[in-house]
């Protein structure tokens, strides 16, 4: 019986670093912080580090606006 070969996903389960900053426009390095700040889940595989392209899209449709704290009005 002839099987025929199953067409891959169009996106990957998971990418690397490297392709993950190619993907945002950002360095490796900014990966490796949202990384670290938990902004960006990843999953580890001996040494390789992987990110989840279903988390790489959900990161890059937030908004990242930086928090500013309220400043009170002076009561005078």
């Amino acid at each position: 019986m002839l099987t025929t070969p199953r067409k891959l996903a169009a996106e990957p389960l998971l990418v690397s670093k490297r392709e993950a900053a190619a993907l945002l426009s950002i360095c490796v390095r900014s990966v490796d912080n949202y990384i670290a700040s938990k902004q960006l889940p990843c999953r580890r595989l001996g040494k390789r580090v992987l990110i989840p392209y279903t988390a790489l899209v959900a990161f890059a449709r937030r908004d990242h606006l930086p928090q500013v704290a309220e400043i009170a009005p002076d009561e005078t």
